[in-house]
């Protein structure tokens, strides 16, 4: 029995339409296919595997009964069609580009490489929010949105999906899911429509007292990571009663590639480090306290942006990673957003380090200090609108957040695509040495967001 056939028969025992079950095996067939293919020789693999598995674990309090949930919820429950705009609001990308800023400052480590996916997170909670009634869903709308309210949040969220999922050449994979208990738990349709029709989100009721329950879930998370991001799920608790899981998965050729590296030096605190280096020239980026380039992919819907703070800026000169660090604290959307918009017909000389790392990260505490508390606590928590449990109230007991990203010069295609640059004779081009830490981002060039953000502390520390 191959892989198609093992999905299949899993798919027997899962409630959910017909028409996914056989668009999801298509797909896996189409994967299969391709693995007989010779794979690119280079391949810039931004494999973000931006996944947040938001694992928005949503627990009851009780002990368990012996109550079953038999109605299938998935019954009657298939996207329709939403009145979106072809892009989301200016207020939703001023608040976005916040919370993605605000969401690294409280995760990044000191002196160490750090990556999130703020897309990724905002999607899973997102989802989730629809669930939320009352000051829990305040504090949703404050967080995601600026205030906006829950129905333009996801018109919003919609038109952002819509427009990733638009893109063409190379390979952007975005999907959201939900997983939810087959006994003790009851699932408002509602809050399974919402889901489906402005993020897409396919539902599956599963018996979580089997233990291959999980290696289903992560199952899932591989095939839309392309194997990158794994075991979302180590084991499933006997009060967890749902997961709510977003993934995104990014790999691009570079537009114009790079031609081997040289080996320089990169001080990182916790010394200097003897690393690869690429170098070009690349579109200039200014802004308050700092200076960077941006480099575009084949697909022009993205592009990378690497941030060097002023030395002159900080407390913190002579010492590169309490400069990177201040600066990161003094950050902001607003700045990030005038970086990126700070893009121009100027170009830049860069030396850019190759690095490979991935990060595994908890985001209650982070999420709570951002003010979403409710959600966490069992006796605030109002999650009416997502369903009901005769074991107790539901709540948010955990977000995880893994990711992963490498970088170097393997977007490299001989003649594939070459530019020549032009610039005024009497303007010297200036240079930028990215050889101490730096501010990084995966960028969506129509809206200047973040879709990955991150710092490198060290690129040798893969």
């Amino acid at each position: 029995m191959n892989n198609t056939d093992r999905y299949r028969a899993a798919c027997s025992r899962i409630r959910t339409p017909e028409e996914w079950k056989r668009k999801t095996a298509a797909k896996m067939e189409q994967a299969a296919a391709r693995k007989h293919k010779r794979p690119p020789r280079w391949v810039w693999a931004s494999t973000t595997a931006a996944l947040l598995a938001g694992i928005l674990l949503l627990s009851s309090v009780l002990r368990p009964t012996t109550a079953q949930a038999k109605e299938n919820l998935m019954r009657g429950i298939s996207p329709q069609k939403q009145e979106i705009s072809p892009a989301p609001s200016a207020e939703f990308v001023a608040a976005q580009a916040d919370f993605g800023v605000k969401l690294l400052q409280k995760t990044a480590g000191e002196n160490q490489n750090a990556l999130i996916s703020p897309a990724s997170v905002a999607l899973a909670l997102g989802m989730t929010a629809n669930g939320a009634e009352k000051n829990t869903l305040s504090q949703f709308e404050a967080l995601l949105g600026g205030g906006m309210d829950l129905g333009s949040l996801n018109r919003n969220f919609a038109s952002e999906r819509a427009a990733f999922q638009s893109a063409t050449g190379g390979k952007f994979l975005l999907a959201n899911s939900i997983w939810y208990r087959d006994k003790n738990l009851t699932v408002k349709k509602p809050f399974l429509q919402a889901n489906a029709d402005f993020f897409g989100a396919g539902a599956f009721q599963l018996d979580f007292s089997d233990p291959a329950t999980a290696g289903k879930i992560n199952s899932w998370v591989r095939e839309n990571t392309e194997g990158k991001i794994d075991k979302m799920v180590e084991k499933i608790g006997p009060y967890d009663m749902m997961y709510l899981i977003n993934t995104l998965y990014l790999e691009q050729d570079w537009e114009v590639p790079y031609r081997g590296s040289v080996k320089k030096t990169f001080h990182a605190p916790g010394g200097d480090r003897n690393v690869p280096m690429l170098n070009s020239s690349e579109t200039y980026l200014h802004g308050e306290g700092a200076q960077g380039i941006l480099k575009p992919l084949k697909n022009s819907r993205f592009a990378f942006a690497a941030i060097l703070p002023d030395e002159k800026a900080s407390s913190g000169a002579g010492d590169p990673g309490k400069l990177l660090s201040d600066y990161v604290a003094g950050f902001s959307g607003e700045k990030f957003l005038s970086l990126m918009r700070s893009a121009g017909k100027e170009k830049a000389g860069a030396t850019l380090p190759k690095f490979k790392f991935d990060c595994d990260l908890p985001l209650k505490n982070a999420l709570i200090s951002l003010g979403l508390s409710d959600a966490f606590d069992k006796d605030k928590a109002d999650f009416s609108a997502m369903g009901a449990s005769p074991d107790g109230k539901l709540f948010v007991s955990d977000v995880l957040h893994k990711t992963f990203i490498e970088v170097d010069e393997l977007g490299l295609k001989a003649g594939a695509a070459t530019k020549v640059s032009m610039v005024s004779a009497s303007a010297p081009m200036r240079r930028l040495v990215f050889d101490r830490p730096f501010l990084f981002a995966v960028v969506d060039t129509e809206t200047l967001l973040p879709v990955f953000l991150g710092v490198v502390m060290d690129p040798s520390a893969g």
